[in-house]
């Protein structure tokens, strides 16, 4: 019985570690934002329609953003913290 019980919650893990191995991310940097459509598109061309079109504001051209496509197809936007110059607020 106690190998069962330890088997249900690996068992989950590895559920949970390949739905998060599903998703795609791009990096990038805004060039342009649509709050009010929910589009966003990054420097190349890359353009983008975000799940929460309110994600948007706030986001300035310049920033460096992290772009994720889940399994399920909703597309979320985060700035991206592990660029050198993110959080100085521009000074």
């Amino acid at each position: 019985m106690k190998k069962n019980l330890l088997f249900i919650p690996l068992a989950g893990l590895m559920f949970v570690s390949g739905t998060a191995l599903a998703a795609e991310t791009y990096n990038g940097v805004v060039a342009r934002t649509d709050p009010n459509s929910g589009h966003v598109e990054l420097l190349g061309g890359t353009t983008f329609q975000v799940s929460e079109p309110s994600l948007l504001r706030g986001l300035a051209p310049g920033e460096h953003v992290i772009v994720t496509i889940n399994e399920n197809n909703s597309v979320g936007i985060q700035e991206d913290s592990s660029y050198a110059g993110a959080g100085d607020g521009g000074y």
